[in-house]
């Protein structure tokens, strides 16, 4: 493990620019034992109820990409660089205030980003908090019980949650979200794209919705086969699918190990891209990748 610390390599017109300084980079993309650490920039935006607060310009490698996720990890060889640009939905109500990226403030609302570990950079917008409104207790009324238990459920993404205490991930699977590969997609990705991680022995719950206008399916296969892997990884009849519309729900526990896949089985889909990578490691908590 490795704590990069930063440095401001020179600034221009409203942009801050900075490096991380870390030894040991495989210039790679992910980690891996083959590669070692490899860099990335993972875009966090937050969000004020199910609305983002704003979005994020990303120009990287010659090519522009608005962002318009909770979560967007942008993968980089090491020293390559990303300028990021944050734009407020509502300037009136919550104004851009601050990028932070690993831990270093910036009020530019533009910062350029040259990657050499995993960094991770959020923009921040201004919420008003609201005054709490404390009731006034009748004279027959009694203190209501406190609860026993802290929560102990952590909201990755979106997409996943999920809950140590009972070592239950939460999958919120879409179908055809966003018309991304003419609608042959998971979560708006495709071709192993959308990549979630568990580790072994943890029970897993995928809602699967089907927001397309044609069948689709959902199982946890090998990357050549078509049986489900666990008891219970699948929706009911993967080869024929859910009509558009429809909403399913299956758990499983994940028992073994493995990279796998979420594809679906409806012929000729997954072919085409229509699957995500399923990994089953053998410690850690869950993560998504994006």
């Amino acid at each position: 493990m490795f704590s990069p610390s930063w440095r401001l390599l020179g600034g221009t017109t409203g942009a801050f620019v900075m490096a991380a300084l870390v030894a040991g980079c495989g210039g790679g993309v992910r980690n891996s034992p083959a590669e070692g650490v490899g860099c990335s920039v993972t875009v966090q935006i937050p969000a004020a109820g199910s609305a983002l607060l704003g979005t994020v310009t990303a120009r990287y490698l010659g090519q522009t990409r608005l962002l318009t996720r909770n979560t967007t990890t942008i993968e980089l060889g090491c020293g390559q660089q990303a300028t990021l640009a944050a734009t407020a939905a509502d300037p009136g109500s919550h104004p851009f205030t601050h990028w932070n990226v690993a831990g270093t403030n910036s009020a530019a609302s533009r910062v350029t980003v040259v990657a050499d570990g995993l960094i991770t950079a959020q923009p921040s917008f201004y919420v008003a908090v609201k005054p709490r409104q404390v009731a006034k207790p009748s004279p027959t009324a009694r203190p209501s019980a406190q609860p026993s238990a802290t929560p102990s459920t952590v909201v990755l993404d979106q997409w996943l949650t999920y809950d140590s205490a009972t070592k239950t991930a939460t999958l919120k699977l879409e179908a055809g979200y966003g018309q991304v590969n003419h609608t042959l997609s998971f979560d708006g990705e495709y071709n192993g794209a959308l990549d979630v991680t568990v580790p072994v022995g943890w029970t897993v719950v995928v809602n699967f919705s089907n927001v397309d206008t044609i069948n689709h399916s959902a199982a946890v296969v090998t990357a050549t086969g078509t049986t489900p892997v666990f008891a219970g990884a699948s929706i009911a009849d993967p080869a024929v699918g859910l009509p558009p519309g429809s909403h399913a729900s299956f758990s499983f526990v994940a028992s073994q190990e493995g990279n796998y896949r979420i594809a679906c089985l409806v012929p000729g889909h997954e072919d085409a891209g229509m699957w995500a990578t399923f990994d089953v490691t053998a410690s850690g908590l869950p993560k998504i990748h994006l």
